[in-house]
């Protein structure tokens, strides 16, 4: 009678979609080459092509790639290990797909780790030497998984229950099969990498001269090998003897086997002969000098502007029972690698949502600071940075403002806040004043008469009956009090605004629709808050349970 050992309920057919998902390191479509020198230094140039999941709300007509910068200045800002970037490029296909293309610049490929569009990184390639001097390269999976994989408790099988255990495989397959279709049915991979000495072995990798290897890889190929694995029940039979049920050695065994048709690592060694394939130094300054001209032709800012101070004039504090907890927010654990993302986050942390009664109605609220936050335990969970509050919104009444203050994460032990306190900033001028742009061509591009106003975007809606333009403006966030746009003949335009965006306290960009076609040119006045004074509202909450209530 034959014995074999039984995973957990569905284990195998988890490991195969792991599997699947593991083996595709890029997003919709990649092309990457990749150069590197002996000291692990090197260059890649990366071409994604992809469904775009964080999209600007407009884009000019006349470039409509705008529309992508969202995801681009993502991708480029979370991407870790990289010196700079040249010859960075992006658009839309025909087909309504995103493009990129760029140069990354890595001092270790081993410390580089690049934020793709959709697909995070599973797989990633491991560059060390050996005592002799050769490069050894091999494709790792999960590095960490050994780790943290727990060890699975099994028991002896019967060769009918081994059948049934065969059945529940082929049953959790069939059901993750059309998520595996949607997953990475259309996933692709196309990887050059150059070394920097000849290669002596490879396996599972395709050769193509004496330093360069190539790593292909389609996601319709992977369900296909699952499809056959799922189909042979002796083979089935056999990896659940074998114990292969997790991302240990025998799990990356069984990617190997059922993937590649062999149980050797992805993997490359070289000659100990190595030379230098380029200057990384005179490369890396060269692509430098030409960084921030590129970025600011392609209209990316990675770097938001240093948000503009204005002194506190007095602070008033608030009256007991003017301050209430609205509601919270506890968030303990998250995993990025797994998608997992309690209340739609990947960071653990504490947030509270603040209602203030304010001493004068339609003030305008700016933000404010948490000040200190110290737990019935003593923890201080006041955090090292962004100790600011959400900028703040008003009742309909404009007599209480709502914000959110975000928290270190309190210890287990912690039953209740102790203390609570900060402020909440308010402005105050005399009065209002006028900013005219002067008379101006309504297109992209066009800077005004007053020094920091410029027209961002111009052009028609979707549906071609209405104007669109994007203002992009020298404001304190909180100071604009109404736009008026006026015809070049003096008449003014009927125009709602369609968006805004704002970084810490500063007014970026607000789009515009107009009502009919936009005309060529016109004038643009502003109405502002003159010569505004800040105030603050000090307020403290003192022994309030985790759930915010009073104790």
């Amino acid at each position: 009678m034959e014995h074999g050992t039984t995973p957990s309920r569905g284990k195998l057919a988890q490991i195969l979609f792991l599997l699947a998902v593991a083996c595709v390191t890029g997003c919709l479509e990649e092309k990457s080459e990749y150069t590197i020198n002996p000291d692990f230094s090197g260059k890649a140039t990366f071409e994604f092509t992809f469904t775009p999941s964080h999209i600007a709300q407009s884009a000019p007509p006349d470039a409509p790639e705008q529309i992508i910068k969202p995801e681009i200045e993502r991708m480029l800002k979370e991407s870790k290990g990289i010196d700079t970037w040249k010859d960075i490029s992006f658009g839309l296909t025909d087909e309504g797909q995103a493009h990129f293309i760029g140069t990354a610049y890595f001092p270790d490929i081993n410390k580089l780790s690049l934020r793709r569009p959709q697909v995070n990184e599973i797989g990633r390639a491991q560059f060390t030497k050996d005592e002799s001097g050769r490069i050894i390269v091999e494709l790792s999976l999960l590095a960490d998984s050994k780790k943290s994989s727990p060890t699975e408790t099994t028991t002896k099988l019967s060769e009918a229950e081994l059948r049934q255990q065969v059945k529940l495989a082929k049953l959790h397959y069939n059901q993750i099969k059309p998520v595996l279709q949607v997953a990475i049915g259309r996933l692709k991979q196309d990887s050059l990498l150059h070394l920097p000495a000849k290669i002596k072995k490879v396996s599972h990798i395709k050769k193509v001269d004496d330093k360069t290897v190539r790593y292909q890889m389609q996601g319709s190929e992977v369900i296909e090998t699952m499809d056959t694995l799922m189909a042979d029940d002796e083979r089935l039979k056999r990896l659940i003897r074998e114990g292969k049920t997790s991302f240990d050695d025998a799990g990356l065994s069984l990617f190997n086997e059922v993937i590649f048709g062999g149980d050797e690592p992805i993997q490359v060694v070289t000659e100990a002969d190595t030379r230098n394939l380029f200057d990384y130094n005179a490369e890396v300054a060269a692509a430098r000098s030409k960084y921030d001209q590129m970025l600011e032709e392609l209209k990316l800012s990675l770097t938001p502007p240093e948000p503009v101070k204005i002194p506190v004039s007095s602070t008033k504090r608030a009256e007991p029972g003017t301050v209430t907890v609205g509601g919270v927010q506890l968030i303990r654990y998250q995993d990025r690698d797994r998608e997992i993302k309690p209340l739609r986050k990947f960071e653990t942390g504490y947030t509270l949502s603040l209602i203030i009664e304010l001493p004068e109605p339609n003030l305008t609220v700016v933000q404010g600071q948490v000040t200190k936050a110290v737990t019935d335990t003593g923890q201080n969970i006041l955090p090292e940075k962004k100790r600011e509050t959400s900028f703040p919104e008003l009742s309909k009444d404009g007599g209480a403002a709502v914000f959110e203050i975000n928290l270190s994460l309190p210890d287990k032990k912690v039953k209740a806040i102790a203390e609570l306190s900060g402020t909440l900033g308010y402005l105050k001028s005399a009065g209002t004043k006028q900013i005219d742009l002067g008379l101006m061509d309504f297109k992209a591009g066009t800077k005004s008469q007053v020094e920091g106003f410029s027209i961002s975007s111009a052009g028609l809606s979707w549906n071609k009956r209405n104007g669109t333009i994007g203002l992009k403006v020298g404001l304190l966030r909180g100071h604009l009090k109404s736009t008026k746009f006026y015809r070049e003949d003096g008449t003014e335009l009927e125009v709602s605004q369609n968006g805004i965006s704002y970084s810490e306290d500063k007014l970026l960009d607000i789009g515009y629709m107009t009502e009919g076609p936009l005309p060529p040119r016109g004038r643009i006045v502003l109405e502002v808050i003159d010569e505004p004074t800040k105030h603050e509202i000090s307020f403290t909450l003192t022994n309030i349970s985790l759930t915010g209530e009073p104790l």
